[in-house]
């Protein structure tokens, strides 16, 4: 799904709060967008990082990584999310909500 840049710290707060038991803090979040805000090239990729996190109960981690692309002044953000099968799922169904949430 593609993310405008204001997007992407909302979605990342809300897979704290509501799926995981501890997920991104704030200077993480603050790592991802900054990290994100330095890609200038169309379609570039780049690895963020790998995050601790707990999910039901377990700790386990989650590796980011974003692709931009860019039309005219619009950067948007293609977040890929890697963690276990369970957990990858669940994002991806959060990512689709978010989706259709904002055709409204």
């Amino acid at each position: 799904m593609n993310f405008g840049l204001e997007e992407v710290e909302p979605f990342l707060k809300h897979l704290s709060s509501s799926i995981l038991d501890s997920g991104f803090n704030q200077d993480e979040i603050n790592t991802i967008q900054s990290e994100i805000n330095t890609m200038k090239e169309d379609n570039e990729v780049k690895e963020i990082g790998t995050f601790d996190v707990i999910y039901k109960g377990q700790p386990t981690k989650i590796r980011i990584q974003a692709e931009i692309h860019i039309e005219d002044v619009d950067k948007e953000v293609v977040l890929y999310m890697f963690s276990i099968q369970e957990l990858v799922d669940i994002i991806d169904e959060e990512m689709l909500k978010t989706e259709d949430e904002r055709e409204f």
